[in-house]
């Protein structure tokens, strides 16, 4: 779900007057790309998970070797680097490819544009102003923080989040995240089929009035935002935590495993799961249907 606290925090840079807007290039930030194939691309393209680039998102153990983000999460310890290594694979703008390797670029862009970590950023921006005072946000070994994933808090600081979302990013009586924005990232990307916008997932399961929107993590976690309910729903999965701090070296994997990899440790996904089996009761509930 650290995606979709990205995209709040583009957003709020944005307003800050630190990021010119979602049709800066990227080559803002990645100037080696120039004259490349890469050269055209805008925030907005890597935003919309429409970078263009060569990226498989699989997280079968048993695709070690084709999966990108497995070959990054346990075989980098600049998984910055890793992403904005990649090749082009289509124009920009042209294909809709769900890409943890997008999002770690805004790690990029969001360090240069503040002058400070990522996470640094967000307890400044988000964190605090919402009272979640119980959050880690992971690193790579090389220190930038993984904006694709890895964002540790509890369920009401991510129902505070979520809140925020439903409000339109007004906290009590300060503005967090521009209205604006937060009305943009749910604008379809052009070729997602309507299911995500600007980090967050717009697909509308059965059962559930149509405005939903959410945001999605590894292993179970879950941040439903329904406004004609007035309604958030938070779901966490299973996480136990190593004591150390929230480096993801991957010479350290055993210590911090998704899927259930090892047993007591990491995150552990719930058996089976359904959305729709899930948040109709909650939506019967208080609609009486």
């Amino acid at each position: 779900m650290a995606k979709s606290f990205t995209s709040a925090l583009i957003g709020i840079a944005i307003e800050d007057g630190l990021i010119p807007g979602v049709d800066e290039p990227m080559t803002t930030y990645y100037p080696e790309w120039a004259g490349s194939e890469r050269d055209t691309m805008t925030l907005r393209d890597v935003l919309q998970m429409s970078s263009g680039l060569d990226w498989v998102e699989n997280y079968d153990p048993s695709s070690i070797a084709e999966s990108d983000i497995i070959q990054q999460v346990i075989g980098e310890q600049d998984q910055l680097a890793y992403a904005s290594s990649q090749p082009a694979k289509a124009e920009p703008g042209s294909v809709w490819s769900y890409s943890s390797g997008d999002t770690m670029l805004l790690s990029g862009v969001l360090e240069q544009a503040t002058g400070m970590p990522v996470d640094e950023y967000a307890q400044e921006k988000i964190f605090d102003p919402l009272g979640i005072d119980q959050v880690e946000w992971w690193r790579d070994a090389r220190g930038h923080t993984l904006t694709h994933c890895c964002l540790d808090t509890t369920s009401r600081g991510f129902a505070r989040f979520g809140l925020l979302y439903m409000r339109g990013g007004l906290w009590g009586d300060q503005q967090i995240v521009p209205s604006d924005w937060v009305k943009d990232s749910r604008e379809p990307a052009p070729e997602s089929d309507g299911i995500d916008g600007f980090q967050w997932w717009l697909d509308h399961p059965d059962g559930v009035p149509d405005d939903i929107f959410s945001a999605q993590g590894h292993d179970g976690q879950f941040i439903y935002v329904i406004p004609s309910l007035d309604l958030v729903v938070v779901r966490n999965g299973t996480y136990v935590k190593n004591p150390g701090d929230p480096i993801a070296d991957p010479n350290l994997f055993g210590k911090y495993p998704s899927d259930g990899l090892v047993a007591g440790q990491g995150t552990s996904p719930p058996a089976d799961w359904d959305d729709s089996a899930f948040l109709t009761p909650v939506v019967q509930s208080l609609t009486g249907g």
